[in-house]
This record gives structure tokens, C-alpha cells and sequence, in this order.
């Protein structure tokens, strides 16, 4: 017999004070991957979920380390944390641990451990013991490191967002600081897919976990409209000058995504010349004007904001109505991450991918991902022959495995040797010539090699 279907947070068993947090947030209804989760949880069972990006993944492990929290009795002991949340990216740690502090209220202490911004200010927070620590891998093994702060009373931990920790490098220091956590805690991993790499950390770092899966690897939001403008290079600013301007279109508030860190300091340059307000994000950036672009985006001074795949999983901004895609990422996944940016928590949103004559195969590695033929306007000569060259559609293929992908090696029969998925083994041929070791002991990309192969070589190890 299937269980009731849950229709409230109410449901879920969560307490009082948590509930109300909820409704002053304005949540109302839980999603299926926060339905799943939160029961098992609350249960003290560890819980290894996959979901797409914007289905609500926070609070399905955040709410109920809060109401554990809730429950216990005096305060952290000093250079200690009750719980850690690692993410891998600042921009993620910070919608974190915004959330967190918005739903758990005056009573819950927190502290975000992350590169770029004042090292002194959370040694001293963490000198008082906190209960939760949102930390990117890099600054919080410094610190342990330095023994800035202990985790052997750590309880609760959470690897958030774990295959884009293992794409940049953290997945080393990660076992080392879970190693350092008691074997009494409770795990909790959530990955928008799941490679072999990330079933191996799983299985390393869990104990005996239960499997919530909201949907399919790879799949985009229902509720987003998806398109491909085809274009030529140096025609894409112009059209996406007429997008913008375009009152029709609704852009109110936009999203559009560069390849690279210069790509995405042009398109921003260029938007401000056309008379539009726009702000650009990327690794580049000191962590106070990430920040100060994203505080703008979100309150709505700034109307488009530029960035690179280094946000697309670290921004939820309400009411993003549009995501653009100026370039194609060399990573099919990062699509997915992207566009999700738009259509959260049961909104709808519009996904405009801009493609020239080159991009045509990263396009066509997009629908295989996604498993669905994406429509096609713009450039007459680029539009025929573009149809002309056009496989049969995917959507055909619903159901059936993935595309091949180092990330997928099962896939359509890929063969997989005995040391595949494992860092630093059995491919030595990836990795770029004259890399040098980074923190986490795996091999590192000089930073005058392109970011794509870099990305190729599956070894970025850019410090969050």
C-alpha cells in the first residue's frame, strides 16, 4: 500500500517553531525530493538524494538538522560545531546558510567558512562554538588544519552539491575531513547526478543510507521553456541587444551565462554600453563584489547579471525569469545547472540558448543529456542547414541510459576499466602536461592552459 501523499510541511514531523519559520518564508507545500527526505532524517537515518538543481534540496537536509539542534540542551563547546554543511562554491555556502538563519531563527548560530573575505572574523566566531558550519572544502581544512576549530562533537554532515565538488578537485580533502568527524554522526549526500566517483565517496562516508531520487539524472525542470537561437559569433550581441529590449519577451530578470571569466566581463561591458544595467560574476572577483553583484540581482537594482558556471549552482534568486546561455558550456551537465536557475520551487521560467556554427555539437550533446530536441529559430542559412544535419529527435529516447560521458561510463555499454571513477588513476593521459599537486594531493591545471582543457582533463581545481 503506497503512502498518503504529503501536502504540508505539517506532515513531515517537523516541530512548531520550524513550521512558522516555514510560513513566514513563505513555504507552504514541500517538494518531492523535501517529502522524501525529511521523514528518514528526522529518523536519524543517512540519506543519499539526487535531485535537479531547484528542487529545494536546502531544506530537505537543513530542516531537520535544525529541529536536531533544537533539541539539545546548553551551548557548541568552544572550537566546536554541532553541525557541517560543505558546499562548493561560495556563492552556494551563502544561500545556505541564508536560508538556514531564515528559518531557524535568533536561536540557531552559524558561521560561513569561505575563501575570499576575512579569515580573522571566523576564527573569533568559531572560537565560541557554533552550531552549524557552512564551509566550502578549502578555508575549512586551513582552519582545521590550523586548529582554528575541532570536529569530533560535529553530529550532523552534509556534502551538498558533491559531483560539483568532485569536477573541482575536493573530493580528497573532503574524506579527510569527514575522517576527523566521529563515526556517531549522521551523513547526508546530495548530488545532482551520481558517478561512479560520488556512489564511491557515498559508500565510504554512509551507513546503510536510503536512496531519495526526485528525478532522473540529467532532467530539467518541467516548467521551463527551452529554445535555441542560432547565430553567428559576433552577431550574438545584437540579438541578445533585441532580446532585451524586447518588451514582449518579459526579461525582467535575467541570468545569461558566459564560458569564460573574460567572455563574461565582455558581455557585461557591452550590455552596459547598449544601455542595459548588468553586473558580472566569476572566480576573478573578490568575494565582497560577488557578493555586492548578487545583492543587487536579488533586490532588483540590477536588472541582468553575467556569470560563469562557477554560479550556476550558488544563486537562488527569486523571480528569475530568464536564463541565456551567450556560449554553450564545454560540460553538457552545466546546462541543466543553469537553466536552473529559473523555474524554482514550482515557478515557470525561459531558457534562451544562443548557438553558432561551432557550438553545434555541444548543442547536440545538451539533447542528448536532456533527452529532448530543443527548437530551433534565428539565422536562415544556419536554421537550413542546421535542420538538414539534424539527428532523429531524442525525446524519443525517454527512459533509456544516459549519454556516454566520462561522468556516465555505464552508458550505452561503455567499458569501463578496474581503476575508472578513480581520481588520478588509469587516465594519466587527462591530465595536462606539467600539472602541479594542490591541496588535496591531486594534480592541478596551470591557470595559463585554457579553462576548457582543464575541464576536459576533469581536474579543476578552482579553489571555492
Amino acid at each position: 500500500m503506497k503512502d498518503k501523499h504529503l501536502t504540508d510541511f505539517s506532515s513531515l514531523g517537523l516541530p512548531q517553531n520550524l513550521l512558522d519559520g516555514l510560513s513566514r518564508a513563505g513555504f507552504e507545500t514541500p517538494t518531492k525530493i523535501q517529502e522524501q527526505a525529511i521523514p528518514k532524517l528526522l529518523e536519524g537515518r543517512d540519506v543519499m538524494g539526487i535531485a535537479q538543481t531547484g528542487s529545494g534540496k536546502t531544506a530537505a537536509f537543513g530542516l531537520p538538522i535544525l529541529a536536531g539542534i533544537g533539541e539539545l540542551t546548553g551551548r557548541a563547546r568552544p572550537l566546536t560545531t554541532r553541525a557541517l554543511i560543505l558546499a562548493p562554491t561560495r556563492e552556494l555556502a551563502v544561500q545556505i546558510d541564508e536560508n538556514l538563519r531564515k528559518w531557524g531563527g535568533a536561536k540557531i548560530s552559524t558561521v560561513l567558512v569561505l575563501g575570499g573575505v576575512s579569515r580573522n572574523a571566523q576564527v573569533q566566531k568559531l572560537s565560541r562554538g557554533v552550531d552549524i558550519v557552512v564551509a566550502t572544502p578549502g578555508r575549512l581544512k586551513d582552519l582545521v588544519d590550523d586548529g582554528k576549530l575541532r570536529l569530533n562533537e560535529t553530529r550532523w554532515l552534509v556534502l551538498d552539491e558533491a559531483d560539483r565538488m568532485l569536477d573541482m578537485g575536493f573530493i580528497a580533502p573532503v574524506k579527510a575531513i569527514a575522517k576527523l568527524i566521529g563515526p556517531r554522526r549522521q551523513t547526508m549526500l546530495f548530488s545532482a547526478t551520481m558517478a561512479a566517483e560520488i556512489e564511491d565517496l557515498a559508500k565510504g562516508l554512509l551507513k546503510d543510507p536510503v536512496k531519495v531520487e526526485a528525478a532522473p539524472q540529467g532532467s530539467t525542470v518541467v516548467k521551463i521553456d527551452q529554445r535555441v537561437i542560432l547565430s553567428g559569433s559576433k552577431a550574438k550581441r545584437g540579438v541578445l541587444n533585441d532580446l532585451l529590449a524586447d518588451t514582449a519577451e518579459g526579461m525582467d530578470r535575467v541570468i545569461v551565462f558566459a564560458r569564460t571569466k573574460h567572455g563574461a566581463d565582455r558581455v557585461a561591458k557591452n550590455l552596459a554600453i547598449d544601455g542595459h544595467d548588468a553586473a558580472a560574476i566569476h572566480g576573478n572577483k573578490s568575494q565582497n563584489a560577488r557578493q555586492a553583484a548578487l545583492k543587487g540581482f536579488a533586490s532588483g537594482s540590477v536588472r541582468i547579471l553575467v556569470a560563469t558556471d562557477i554560479a550556476a549552482r550558488g544563486i537562488d534568486v527569486q523571480g528569475i525569469t530568464h536564463v541565456v546561455n551567450y556560449d554553450l558550456p564545454d560540460d553538457a551537465e552545466n546546462y541543466v545547472h543553469r537553466i536552473g536557475r529559473t523555474g524554482r520551487n514550482g515557478a515557470t521560467g525561459i531558457a534562451i540558448t544562443l548557438c553558432d556554427g561551432t557550438e553545434r555539437p555541444k548543442l547536440r550533446e545538451v539533447e542528448k543529456l536532456i533527452r529532448r530536441t530543443l527548437p530551433l529559430s534565428g539565422d536562415a542559412s544556419l536554421l537550413a542547414e542546421a535542420t538538414a544535419s539534424r539527428p532523429a529527435p531524442t525525446h524519443q529516447n525517454k527512459g533509456r541510459p544516459g549519454p556516454r560521458t566520462a561522468r556516465n561510463p555505464k552508458a550505452q555499454g561503455a567499458p569501463r576499466s578496474a581503476d575508472a571513477g578513480k581520481p588520478g588513476e588509469g587516465r594519466p593521459a587527462q591530465r595536462p602536461h606539467g600539472a602541479k599537486p594542490s591541496l588535496d594531493g591531486a594534480k592541478k591545471p596551470r591557470w595559463n592552459r585554457s579553462r576548457r582543457d582543464a575541464a576536459k582533463s576533469g581536474r579543476v581545481a578552482a579553489r571555492a
